[in-house]
């Protein structure tokens, strides 16, 4: 992934992959980076501390998932997402009808007993559609044209 990508305020990044993924159906969170857990680090353990290599700045660890303040860092982008189980089971369910009066649920036929399975590439392919995005939106602004760094 290509530094610089995304954008400070509106367009970021980050904000765009977790729209994205929130958007797949059974999804119910979203983290990028260490995500929650970073919540439990302190400001210097969760730093992402940038040096000059050799072949230019490079980071000694990847905390925030490759996206720091909506724009991609050159890192790998870390992205997660977690899939609430399936509620179309075979046993029977509690529901209401129409008028509020107690029924029950019985789902019949074939159905998946897990859609995580199948949600993950189709998370790979929204986070690609994604990223796609952004470089299509910076290639316009910048003619794909990047200052060097260092």
């Amino acid at each position: 992934m290509p530094a610089g990508i995304g954008a400070p305020v509106y367009g970021k990044l980050d904000t765009d992959l977790s729209a994205a993924m929130m958007s797949i159906n059974a999804v119910k969170g979203v983290e990028i980076g260490e995500g929650m857990a970073a919540a439990a680090l302190t400001g210097r353990a969760n730093a992402d501390e940038i040096f000059m290599g050799p072949n230019g700045p490079e980071y000694s660890s990847n905390h925030a998932g490759g996206i720091l303040g909506g724009i991609s860092t050159g890192q790998d982008i870390v992205v997660r997402f977690a899939v609430k189980p399936t509620s179309s089971i075979l046993s029977p369910r509690a529901s209401i009808r129409m008028d509020g009066t107690p029924t029950e649920v019985v789902t019949k036929g074939r159905h998946d007993p897990c859609v995580g399975i199948r949600a993950v590439p189709v998370g790979e392919a929204m986070m690609a559609s994604v990223i796609l995005d952004h470089i299509l939106i910076d290639r316009g602004q910048t003619g794909g044209v990047r200052g060097k760094i260092g």
